[in-house]
């Protein structure tokens, strides 16, 4: 009777061991979607790259690494798509979009917060204007990409972001 009683207290102290772990680890989990000042930035750049007026983006899908994807609508037409990530730099996260046409060539790749104290030149819009010419749907090549002198991982980050996305959206 005593044994039965004794391993009844050790599952439920394990039990709760268990549960408490699984509650503290879960905190770490960041489930990330773009705040509503970065969609009105980003509604407000859309029409010096794509020929709307008043933009209207949609949701259609968010990726497992939280890649979240929308749609540029002007009535029910379809005009584009702009795609707002969050990539790993050395110790922290940068958030960016990039803003494609209906053919997925890419408009404008900007990067909305840099968190790290070095590499911040990826965010120079002369450097990042470089996308454009090298990630068009003929070329999908990015060897040409200038490095950055202490950035090496951001930059890196975002090539490897900018195939997904480009990847991705071949296959809608």
């Amino acid at each position: 009777m005593v044994l039965k009683s004794k391993k009844l207290i050790f599952r439920s102290i394990f039990t709760i061991y268990i549960i408490f772990i699984v509650v503290i680890f879960s905190s770490f989990y960041d489930p990330w979607v773009p705040s509503e000042q970065y969609l009105k930035k980003i509604e407000k750049k859309i029409p010096q790259f794509i020929s709307v007026n008043e933009p209207i983006i949609n949701l259609f899908y968010i990726s497992p690494d939280q890649i979240c994807y929308y749609k540029i609508m002007k009535h029910e037409l379809h005009k584009g798509y702009v795609v707002i990530a969050k990539a790993p730099s050395k110790h922290h996260f940068f958030d960016f979009y990039v803003i494609l046409d209906n053919q997925r060539n890419i408009s404008k790749v900007e990067i909305l917060k840099y968190r790290e104290n070095w590499g911040y030149e990826i965010s120079n819009k002369k450097w990042l204007r470089q996308f454009q010419k090298l990630y068009d749907s003929k070329l999908g090549s990015r060897h040409h990409v200038q490095a950055i002198s202490g950035a090496t991982i951001s930059v890196t980050s975002l090539c490897n972001y900018i195939d997904k996305i480009l990847d991705h959206l071949k296959s809608i």
